[in-house]
């Protein structure tokens, strides 16, 4: 009961607070007007006085910082809930609605101080004379019979009670305006909207980049740790070949994760040309390395840019890898050409025994599938990934014309890279 007595009185004391504040600076307004316009001109009536002091409050709702100081009043006296802003680049509704924000400050605060100044001592003075029977200087004329002071008695103390209590439906007004006068305009929530889809869009481009670099980097590492240690003893050549494939492969997710970072110093240059051809190479032959029987034909044209080249190394390192995680055993086969003003990307690996494929309806695949839609989507490409028989198939389009908007052509990139045979490589026992 006392904490919620506590509560009420701080409730009530903020915002008298609050009331007092505009009362104050109005009042102080009023009188500057007065005192300007008759210093000019005697006998203006009071409704010309009342209009240019409405104007003079718009004028300071318009000065600078007028916002600033009626949101922090909103949010420790009224205890606004509702968001608040002070734009940076303040817009012309900003202005309007600061200004009309100050007015409604002003005379609601000047009218809670007429009835708690005013209207309250009057009816407290009426009520004393009605009671005591002669005057006190209120100037009203005293009851002429004992019913006549009772029924004045009791409007005192209505009217009384009423002043007194003018604070709260006021402040609660008040509260409840706020929100909308100094809270966000459509404008206002339509830069929050696009800021927040920016910072969305770049957390889902730096996690696709960690899944795609240092989590297919990892996937690698753990393939080739574990086939060394079963072959440690037993073959010690194949074992050194698989810390010697780790440490590639770790000295190329450093380098990812360089690049990574000079993403998020904005120092990373995605117009800096990729040589494609030593890429997939590398790709290829590290998943060689680890176990992988892959088919490659890789027949590309010089001149791609650079982003489109960094895609197509993603979606192959991808694809290579959910081959190697899911996949059955089997041969790999990998196809990376183009036809037309198109960029056509095949791999098709073995299907697991007892794999469980995507229920019809859903969207199939985890985090690096999505990662690749989210890639060609880019482009305006398309992607189809799903079982093909009794194998698992990825294939992605994506379009790409010259800055002439011709198709491209040219010597290609690299030639078919045929899988290696065991004199070439060895292989770790099991």
């Amino acid at each position: 009961m006392q904490a919620t007595t506590r509560h009420l009185v701080r409730y009530l004391a903020r915002r008298f607070a609050w009331h007092m504040l505009g009362a104050a600076i109005g009042l102080a307004l009023v009188l500057l007007v007065y005192s300007l316009l008759f210093s000019v001109v005697t006998g203006l009536p009071a409704g010309v006085v009342a209009v240019v002091a409405v104007a003079a409050a718009v004028g300071l709702g318009l000065v600078p910082g007028a916002r600033e100081l009626e949101v922090t009043a909103a949010r420790a006296l009224l205890d606004v809930d509702a968001e608040l802003v002070v734009p940076a680049r303040p817009r012309l509704a900003h202005r309007v609605r600061t200004a009309g924000w100050v007015v409604l400050h002003l005379a609601t605060g000047m009218l809670v101080a007429v009835c708690l100044f005013a209207v309250l001592p009057g009816a407290v003075l009426i009520g004393v004379e009605a009671v005591a029977g002669r005057p006190f200087g209120s100037g009203v004329a005293l009851p002429g019979s004992a019913p006549e002071a009772a029924l004045r008695l009791v409007a005192c103390v209505v009217v009384g009670l009423l002043a007194l209590a003018a604070t709260w439906p006021l402040g609660v007004a008040a509260s409840a305006l706020a929100g909308r006068v100094l809270g966000p305009t459509p404008h206002d929530r339509m830069e929050t909207a696009l800021a927040r889809a920016g910072r969305e869009a770049e957390h889902t481009r730096l996690a696709r980049e960690l899944h795609d670099g240092i989590g297919h980097a990892l996937t690698v590492v753990s393939v080739q740790a574990a086939a060394g240690r079963r072959v440690v003893a037993a073959n010690p050549d194949a074992a050194a070949e698989a810390l010697a494939a780790i440490e590639d492969t770790a000295r190329s997710a450093l380098a990812e994760l360089d690049q990574l970072l000079a993403v998020l110093r904005d120092d990373a240059d995605d117009a800096a040309p990729l040589a494609l051809a030593p890429a997939l190479d590398d790709v290829v032959s590290a998943h060689r390395r680890a176990g992988l029987d892959v088919s490659a034909r890789i027949d590309l044209p010089a001149g791609l840019p650079a982003l489109l080249s960094r895609t197509v190394q993603r979606i192959v390192t991808e694809a290579l890898t959910n081959a190697h995680r899911h996949g059955g055993p089997g041969p790999v086969r990998l196809t990376v050409g183009q036809d037309g003003d198109r960029v056509l990307i095949e791999a098709v690996s073995p299907l697991r025994a007892g794999a469980c494929l995507p229920r019809p309806g859903r969207a199939s695949g985890g985090r690096g599938l999505s990662g690749v839609r989210e890639r060609v989507a880019l482009f305006g490409g398309a992607v189809e990934a799903g079982p093909d028989g009794d194998r698992w198939a990825l294939r992605a389009t994506l379009p790409w014309t010259t800055p002439t908007g011709t198709a491209p052509t040219g010597p290609p990139q690299a030639e078919t890279l045929p899988p290696e045979t065991p004199a070439d490589r060895k292989e770790p026992d099991a």
